[in-house]
């Protein structure tokens, strides 16, 4: 299976209107019908007082990988809010002077809930952080 152009524009203008994922940096690298990985480029700037990547900033990752993954399934995301209504992220590892990928996967679509896995990993396959994400899905023209 394969993008609709509509979802194609629809998750493009989704992510060029998130200010956060301009600040943060975050790049779509891949997404597919159900699944997305998005790349968080290494900045020295995103660290903590601990020398590696604040949680919170792999969190961000992890939320816009998801919604991304869920966006694809969506015959048009321009059209749809998709608010985060809970997350859980296990971190495993700490994520340091590399850059981090965020993988979402669509595990259960309802017509007003969803729920995304995501992981987080290194470029050679480290797995960094684990999530469980859950969406609400309005429609905008429920509003």
């Amino acid at each position: 299976m394969v993008l609709t152009e509509l979802q194609k524009q629809g998750i493009a203008a989704r992510l060029k209107n998130n200010p956060v994922v301009d600040f943060v940096g975050v790049e779509l690298v891949k997404v597919t019908p159900g699944q997305a990985t998005l790349r968080l480029p290494y900045r020295e700037e995103l660290h903590n007082s601990m020398g590696v990547v604040q949680g919170g900033i792999l969190g961000v990752l992890a939320d816009v990988a998801g919604g991304v993954s869920l966006y694809s399934v969506l015959t048009d995301p321009a059209k749809v809010l998709i608010p985060t209504v809970e997350f859980k992220l296990n971190f495993l590892r700490p994520a340091s002077r590399e850059d981090v990928f965020g993988h979402g996967e669509v595990a259960h679509r309802g017509r007003q809930i969803a729920v995304c896995q995501v992981d987080i990993a290194t470029g050679t396959g480290v797995l960094l952080a684990k999530g469980l994400f859950t969406y609400m899905i309005k429609h905008l023209n429920d509003a």
